[in-house]
C-alpha cells in the first residue's frame, strides 16, 4: 500500500557520524576562534547558516515527505518573527520561553489556516495560495495596523531575555542555544518523519489516490502537515529577529519564500540535513564571491542548473553517500 524508504545498510551510519563530527566541528568553532579578529563575523554567519537552514528544513518536511509545493514559506518564517518582535517592542516581556511559545503557536495557527486551503487544491493551486497568503501577510504588516507592526521599517530593538537560566543578548550563549535548537529539530522532523503519520505523508507523497482508497483522510495529514512545518519555520524566523535585532517586511517577502526552495534544492530534499547543507553553501558563496562580484548569485544559478541536470537527488546525498531503496508493503 504505501512505500517504505529504507538506507542501505553501511551508509547511514556513515551519515550519523559523519553529523556528529559536524556538530562538534560547529560546537568547537568558538573555543578555537576566541580572541581572533574573525569571531565574532563567524559566530554570526554560522548563526545565520543554522537558522536559515532550519527554515528551509521546514520547507523540506512539508515538500519532501508530503510533497506539497510551497512558494509563500515566507508567510510562516515571518510570523514567528514579527510574533516575537512585537511582543519584545509592545509589551516589555523579553522571557525567551514565553515569546517563543507565542510565535511558534501563532505560526502554526497560520500554518493550519494556510494548510486547510492549500490541502484541497490541486498541486498546482497550493504554490498560488502560499504566494498569495505570504503576499497578503506582508501587505498587512506595510500598512502597519494600529503601530504595531513600524511599517516599511519594521520593529527595532528586539533583544532576547533570559532563556533556561542563560542570557540570550550574550552572543556565545545564543550560538548554543541556537545549536541546540537546530539540532532538537532535526531530531524531531526526522522522528516524525519515521513513524506511522510520516509514512502515511510519504505515501501521499507517492500516489495520494491509493491512501484515499485506504481510507486515509488525506486533507487533515496535509494540514497538519503544514501545521507542523510552519511551527519550525516560525521557530526559524522568531530566532531570527532575536539574532538580527530587527523584524522587517523583508521577513516576509516572496525572495525569502524562494530561499527556503533553493536551499532545500541545493542541498537535497527529502534529506532533512540537506536544506542546511544548501544554506551553508548559499551563505559562504555569498561572503567569498560578493568580494570579487557584484552578481555572484549567477554562480549559484548556475551550480543550481548543473545540480538539475546531473545531480538532482542534490549534494547531500553525494557528500554522504546516503543512497535509499524502495520497499513497497
Amino acid at each position: 500500500m504505501m512505500r517504505r524508504y529504507r538506507t542501505v545498510p553501511g551508509r547511514r551510519p556513515s551519515a550519523r557520524t559523519t553529523g556528529i563530527v559536524l556538530i562538534g566541528v560547529v560546537a568547537l568553532l568558538p573555543a578555537v576562534l576566541h580572541g581572533s579578529q574573525y569571531e565574532a563575523y563567524i559566530d554570526y554567519l554560522v548563526v545565520q547558516i543554522m537558522l536559515l537552514g532550519l527554515y528551509a528544513m521546514a520547507w523540506d518536511f512539508l515538500f519532501g515527505y508530503a510533497g506539497m509545493f510551497s512558494f509563500g514559506h515566507a508567510v510562516f518564517f515571518g510570523t514567528g518573527g514579527y510574533v516575537a518582535a512585537i511582543i519584545v517592542a509592545h509589551t516589555g516581556i523579553s522571557s525567551v520561553p514565553l515569546v517563543l511559545g507565542a510565535a511558534l503557536a501563532a505560526a502554526f495557527f497560520v500554518g493550519l489556516v494556510v494548510g486547510f486551503f492549500s490541502a484541497r487544491v490541486g498541486s498546482v493551486a497550493v504554490f498560488l495560495v502560499t504566494f498569495a497568503a505570504a503576499e497578503a501577510v506582508r501587505l498587512l504588516v506595510v500598512a502597519d495596523p494600529g503601530g504595531l507592526t513600524g511599517g516599511d521599517n519594521g520593529l527595532t530593538g528586539i533583544w532576547p531575555g533570559r532563556f533556561l537560566g542563560l542570557d540570550l543578548a550574550n552572543q556565545r550563549i545564543f550560538y548554543y542555544v541556537v545549536l541546540m535548537l537546530v539540532v532538537l529539530s532535526y531530531l524531531v522532523l526526522r522522528r516524525l518523519t519515521r513513524s506511522q503519520f510520516g509514512q502515511v505523508l510519504l505515501g501521499i507523497r507517492e500516489n495520494e489516490i491509493r491512501i484515499r482508497f485506504a481510507g486515509y483522510r488525506v486533507e487533515q495529514y496535509k494540514t497538519i502537515a503544514f501545521g507542523i512545518s510552519a511551527l519550525f519555520a516560525g521557530l526559524a524566523g522568531a530566532l531570527t529577529a532575536f539574532h538580527e535585532r530587527i523584524a522587517s517586511p523583508g521577513l516576509l517577502d516572496w525572495s525569502v519564500s524562494g530561499d527556503a526552495l533553493l536551499y532545500a534544492t541545493l542541498g537535497g530534499t527529502g534529506t532533512l540535513g540537506g536544506p542546511i547543507l544548501g544554506a551553508a553553501i548559499v551563505v559562504i558563496a555569498r561572503v567569498v564571491l560578493s568580494n570579487y562580484f557584484s552578481s555572484w548569485l549567477i554562480f549559484v544559478g548556475f551550480t543550481y542548473i548543473l545540480l538539475v541536470f546531473f545531480q538532482p537527488s542534490g549534494l547531500y546525498p553525494l557528500v554522504f553517500q546516503k543512497k535509499t531503496d524502495r520497499k513497497t508493503t
